[in-house]
């Protein structure tokens, strides 16, 4: 168990408790009087989820690292938490751009600026999210008829 284990477990609770706070702006699903799950349901089981693993992370960082001796066999460097701090940063401004400029193109640039700072060629970044971007609005819109944001600036245009 290593630094950087913490530093996630960290980054999962932090995730969770977002994800639980902003669960409960979901809507209530009503059925005839009876509340049965609704939008929120899946989020707040992820983000419970989230939680146990990140508590069974610090039982085994803070009480069973006496146990093991520390051969680190992956050191933390400052690339790796750059790395981090770069997938979380992703993460966290997904909602809003898409929001903003709408799911299909948050999802290109921000896979392909994730993928370039992670070092990977920058045509094959692009053909990449393109086609993961692509893959997401077939199966969500076409297929299973769920609206994504196509936001602000792109609502205009309908």
């Amino acid at each position: 168990m290593s630094i950087a284990d913490l530093i996630l477990g960290f980054v999962l609770v932090f995730i969770s408790f977002f994800v639980l706070l902003y669960s409960r702006k979901f809507p209530r699903f009503v059925v005839r009087g009876v509340r049965l799950p609704g939008p929120s349901f899946f989020p707040r089981i992820l983000a419970v989820l989230l939680l146990i693993f990140a508590a069974y992370m610090f039982v085994e960082y803070f009480l069973l690292r006496k146990r093991k001796t520390s051969d680190e066999k992956y050191p933390v460097d400052a690339k790796s938490l750059l790395n981090l701090l770069w997938i979380s940063l992703m993460v966290l401004f997904f909602f809003p751009l898409a929001n903003l400029i709408g799911t299909f193109v948050a999802l290109i640039t921000l896979s392909f600026l994730l993928m370039v700072v992670l070092k990977s060629k920058w045509y094959e970044a692009l053909v990449f999210s393109l086609s993961v971007s692509l893959i997401v609005h077939l199966v969500f819109s076409v297929v299973f008829k769920i609206p994504l944001p196509v936001g602000v600036l792109f609502a205009k245009l309908r």
